[in-house]
């Protein structure tokens, strides 16, 4: 008798087979997504802080500038800001920017803040 084709157990081996590759590409993608995100947000923090110094450094000599009260639209970003990890558009009210000043009215510390008013921490893949 010539039998051609495969057996019952040959097909599961290979299903099985297939099935434990498709868990670990997976996984393998999904961290190299949450550690893109996590980059994506590390990258807009720094670029709200160095828009945010530029701000400053134009306005410092401004009599009606108050550093207490930055709020994202006067920092003139070429692009809106995009929640890495919502993709939801970032509004005033959720960030806030609080700077302190040297005594020339120079940035000495900015911190960027959600609308909880909890500094923003990327690794925590919350906003």
């Amino acid at each position: 008798m010539n039998n051609k084709g495969f057996t019952l157990v040959e097909l599961i081996a290979t299903i099985a087979l297939l099935a434990i590759i498709s868990i670990i590409s997976f996984v393998s993608i999904n961290a190299v997504i949450d550690s893109s995100k996590i980059n994506e947000c590390n990258a807009l923090v720094n670029s709200i802080k160095s828009a945010t110094k530029e701000y400053v450094s134009d306005n410092r000599y401004n009599n009606d500038f108050n550093v207490t009260n930055i709020n994202v639209n006067d920092l003139n970003l070429t692009s809106s800001l995009i929640n890495p990890f919502t993709d939801e558009e970032l509004t005033n009210n959720d960030v806030k920017i609080t700077v302190t000043l040297n005594d020339d009215y120079t940035a000495k510390k900015i911190i960027v803040k959600n609308s909880s008013n909890q500094e923003i921490n990327c690794d925590d893949k919350k906003w």
